[in-house]
């Protein structure tokens, strides 16, 4: 059965703690821990932060299922695994390798991580594809998984191909595919495509809708059609993993009605109704 998971990033501007036991009062039972706030919610680097939010979440019924790992604080830079100066691009490995080992101490399934910024080119997909590598080997070690994340169109790993092209020589048995619905809605490539081709190696879904004009995490209530095409993909391939709802509930909507009609939706209601 998929289950819903909550992504932490619902309160960034206040101390993850105070977020969960707000997630935890709303009947969420799953969470992503979302790093890309570290200076007011957690920053996944931190040892002593991560030991703190351990003992938070042992307080609580939460567990937590995946962690985001950060991708634009400090900066974009700070994290880019694909960046073709070597040097920075070594800082950004450490940085994720921090990421993951705290991820395991969370007892997280698996890492998303994005695998490049707004450039396209051979030499950012080579140099992207050497560090989830050298990551997977931290991550096998920790006992956690990679999930890379397809981006919008305009960044790399913004398209099936590329992303196919990204993932094909590395580990299936640990590094595997997030699909992050409204990035997908953005591009050319239909969800059911990527579903198919990637359903595999699917680890987690980030579950948000737009306008096809921009990123907006909108709810996904927004086009019925759209969905029946994406879970009958998801039927297709036998994914039956939790899901991550990557939205903000629709104005007037409670967390706990907003969640409810995920569930329901998982259950094999199809699209959820907030109206």
């Amino acid at each position: 059965m998929r289950e819903i998971v909550v992504p932490t990033f619902y309160s960034m501007s206040q101390p993850i703690s105070a977020t969960l036991g707000q997630l935890a009062a709303a009947g969420v039972r799953l969470i992503e821990v979302h790093g890309d706030a570290p200076d007011t919610h957690i920053d996944v680097t931190d040892d002593a932060a991560v030991d703190a939010l351990a003992r938070v979440v042992r307080g609580l019924p939460l567990k937590v299922h995946s962690v985001h790992c950060a991708f634009s604080q400090p900066s974009e830079e700070a994290w880019d695994i694909s960046q073709p100066d070597e040097g920075k691009r070594a800082t950004a490995l450490r940085n994720r390798v921090k990421v993951i080992r705290a991820s395991a101490r969370l007892g997280a399934r698996h890492v998303v991580v994005h695998p490049g910024v707004r450039h396209h080119d051979k030499e950012r997909l080579a140099h992207s594809r050497a560090s989830l590598a050298r990551l997977a080997e931290t991550a096998q070690d920790a006992g956690v998984r990679i999930a890379v994340e397809n981006l919008p169109p305009d960044h790399f790993g913004g398209s099936l191909a590329e992303m196919e092209s990204l993932l094909d020589d590395l580990d299936p048995a640990v590094v595997g595919f997030c699909l992050d619905t409204g990035h997908a809605m953005l591009g050319d490539d239909p969800l059911g495509d990527y579903i198919r081709a990637l359903g595999g190696r699917m680890l987690g879904i980030h579950w948000h809708a737009n306008d096809n004009s921009e990123d907006a995490h909108l709810f996904p209530d927004v086009d019925q059609a759209k969905w029946d095409e994406f879970f009958t993909a998801l039927d297709e391939v036998g994914y039956n993993l939790p899901i991550t709802l990557e939205a903000v509930p629709p104005a007037g909507t409670s967390l706990e009605e907003a969640f409810r009609s995920v569930r329901a939706a998982l259950q094999g209601e199809r699209a959820p109704r907030t109206v």
